[in-house]
């Protein structure tokens, strides 16, 4: 912890630095913090370095886009986490923890400072750089509880002792000051951030109503996504698949995108390799990052009914009328895709079962017979994946996968108002505002409203509102965190890893969700048993209690004798 947790707070005492290619390019002098926060320009700058140590990546892609493959709707190359075969020594563990812990320490400096200063500004500058950096010490503090649980809690810059000696804190007291610490920060913050990727009172309020639910506070998490939707200053983009476009979020239609990391478009770097890294061979992309067909299966028929309830699903034809979420989300057999590589644009058919597939020639304008990479290729999405690929975040072809812009969506207002819905129907308190919450996604996704006839059963409004949020929030990272609440870990990811049909000519069967009522069939967790040899497969998964929480990382144990370890680990 000291090595992590020093480097952390000493640069934000001392240095101030951080990567400024977003949000702010002009480069940061290294004063020290006790003489620094003098005036409203240096406060500034110090906020913009918690806005860029708050940008957790790993070889250009955000942390969050591994949660999902953590859970039972993603996979990774090499799916160490995800197979629960991990310690507390897995770098994905420890790195987590220190870029988390850098934004918290970061923070905690900032804050102190423009306290220490704050007569030298005006009091509305005050409250807007307070509110900023309160918010983004909670984001931090919520992906660290949601991550591991009790973790070691501090809101001034550690003293030299503290790093040898701060114990864990239960994360129900975390949150209960950070709940009240966003109250503070959401009456702070105007609901029109400064710039895009800036925090402001719906993010304030929209953190607040996640970190209640994280915690099982359903009043508290309805009762702040509520002012989210009360505040009116949030709706939902009309086109579904233009968040995951540079352009679409640019212009943000509805501002449905709240929180964003946002790529400087005026200098050649940070890039975004998120499509890159789960492109099709074909496309000169490197797949290494997958769906599954449990996600897959979880998509509607256009009727509003799982495939196996659907009169009108084939299993021949998965693709046809399916929920429109579903070709913006995930890739199948059959999809055209597309893709920019090194300045080319590139078009084909997504084909997991045949040597070639149709190509598109931009110059003559029409497709010719081309190598199907994806078949062959020994990282590709048939031989080290299982038939399928994301198409979110992928498909934006006005941007080269080697020098993508797009960027990633923190918080959006979909997310609100499925997280208003969820809280309310776990109190029961299922009324109109659930229903509209709930219609008002499916509306936009082209999906039918809630069937009035369950609108009294908790168990399948809860089975239907966590389907909803799995299948319009898939590749968001936001599922790790809902499987782990709902407790469906153990359920879904003791099995083999299952994809696509092994072949077009015999189609595996709908799989079985259980007897009705039972916990696989409300959580729409599929059984795969009866058509196994027919599908796409990889490794046998485990997933135990412990895996409900990450190990405390064995580094940060070895230095301060005082942290404990989670349960299991």
């Amino acid at each position: 912890m000291k090595k992590t947790l020093i480097i952390a707070a000493f640069s934000a005492l001392l240095g101030l630095t951080g990567c400024q290619e977003y949000l702010d390019k002009q480069p940061l002098d290294t004063p020290a913090a006790a003489t620094y926060f003098n005036n409203e320009a240096e406060m500034n700058l110090a906020l913009t370095g918690v806005y860029n140590v708050n940008y957790w990546v790993v070889g250009n892609v955000p942390v969050q886009v591994f949660y999902d493959l953590y859970t039972d709707i993603g996979l990774e190359r090499t799916g160490s986490i995800a197979s629960g075969s991990f310690d507390a020594t897995n770098g994905s563990v420890v790195s987590y923890w220190g870029f988390m812990y850098q934004t918290v320490a970061r923070a905690n400096v900032v804050i102190q400072g423009i306290e220490r200063n704050k007569a030298n500004v005006p009091v509305a500058t005050y409250n807007r750089l307070q509110g900023e950096a309160k918010v983004l010490r909670a984001w931090a503090y919520y992906h660290l509880m949601g991550l591991y649980g009790d973790v070691p809690f501090y809101t001034d810059p550690l003293t030299t002792d503290q790093f040898y000696t701060l114990a864990r804190t239960e994360r129900s007291k975390i949150a209960d000051f950070l709940l009240t610490d966003l109250d503070d920060a959401a009456a702070k913050l105007d609901w029109a951030s400064r710039e895009r990727g800036r925090v402001n009172r719906g993010v304030a309020l929209g953190l607040q109503s996640k970190i209640a639910l994280l915690l099982g506070r359903y009043q508290v998490a309805a009762d702040a996504a509520k002012k989210v939707i009360d505040g009116a200053y949030y709706g939902l983009n009309p086109n579904f698949s233009a968040l995951f476009t540079l352009a679409g979020q640019q212009a943000n239609a509805g501002r449905e995108i709240m929180f964003e990391l946002v790529l400087p478009t005026d200098a050649a770097f940070p890039v975004s390799y998120i499509a890159l890294g789960q492109g099709s061979r074909t496309l000169s992309g490197q797949s290494g990052r997958f769906p599954l067909q449990a996600l897959v299966d979880k998509f509607e028929t256009i009727d509003g009914k799982r495939i196996d309830e659907s009169t009108i699903y084939n299993p021949a034809r998965p693709r046809e009328k399916r929920d429109p979420r579903l070709k913006f989300t995930v890739s199948i057999d059959g999809d055209t895709i597309t893709a920019t590589a090194s300045s080319t644009r590139r078009r084909a058919v997504f084909n997991v079962y045949d040597a070639t597939t149709p190509v598109f020639n931009f110059n003559t304008g029409t497709y010719a017979s081309g190598t199907n990479v994806d078949l062959t290729n020994a990282f590709g999405p048939v031989l080290n994946g299982v038939g399928l690929l994301w198409a979110k975040f992928t498909l934006d072809d006005a941007q080269d996968m080697f020098t993508a812009k797009t960027g990633f969506t923190y918080m959006r207002y979909a997310e609100i108002l499925l997280t208003y819905a969820e809280a309310k129907i776990e109190q029961n308190q299922i009324d109109a505002s659930v229903l509209a919450a709930m219609n008002a996604v499916r509306k936009r996704a082209g999906m039918p409203n809630v069937d009035p006839a369950i609108s009294t059963n908790q168990q399948k409004m809860r089975q239907l509102i966590r389907r909803e949020k799995v299948v319009e929030l898939a590749n968001e990272g936001i599922h790790l965190f809902d499987m782990r609440r709902w407790n469906t870990g153990k359920l879904s990811m003791n099995t083999l890893v299952y994809g696509a049909s092994k072949t077009r000519a015999q189609p595996a069967p709908v799989p079985s969700f259980g007897a009705p009522g039972s916990e696989t069939d409300l959580n729409d967790i599929p059984n795969y048993t009866a058509g196994d040899a027919l599908r796409f497969k990889r490794e046998q998964r485990t997933y135990i209690d412990r895996n409900n929480l990450f190990p405390i990382p064995q580094r940060e144990r070895d230095i301060n004798k005082t942290l404990t370890q989670n349960q299991g680990w």
